[in-house]
């Protein structure tokens, strides 16, 4: 009996591991050439703090890290980890939400009841 339980929970863990791989959002934000609307796509992060992305990196140059992001006011060191896997130095965005964009001039679609 304990067997079949392992076994169960196993399979459990897997489908659940699968479908939230399946969900989860996809690609890299290249944060050296990305614009004020492609870094709103990222979770957590909105119009203010996108802003103060592109204006820290104008006046400072390129990021030479992704932990530079952590000077950039908004960007906590916990919101960074969280984001960490969809960014990167180099190399085009591939990255594709979960939800759609917050871009500016897009409504949310109107829910039906």
């Amino acid at each position: 009996m304990a067997q079949v339980r392992t076994v169960v929970f196993g399979v459990v863990l897997i489908v659940f591991t699968l479908g939230l791989t399946a969900y989860a959002a996809q690609g890299v934000i290249n944060v050296n050439k990305s614009t004020q609307e492609q870094f709103m796509m990222l979770p957590g992060i909105g119009e203010k703090t996108s802003k103060n992305i592109v204006a820290y990196r104008q006046a400072n140059g390129p990021f030479r890290s992704i932990d530079d992001l952590a000077k950039v006011k908004g960007i906590s060191k916990k919101k960074l980890n969280k984001l960490r896997p969809n960014l990167t130095l180099d190399g085009q965005n591939t990255y594709i939400p979960v939800d759609s964009p917050k871009v500016a001039g897009r409504k949310p679609p109107k829910s039906k009841q």
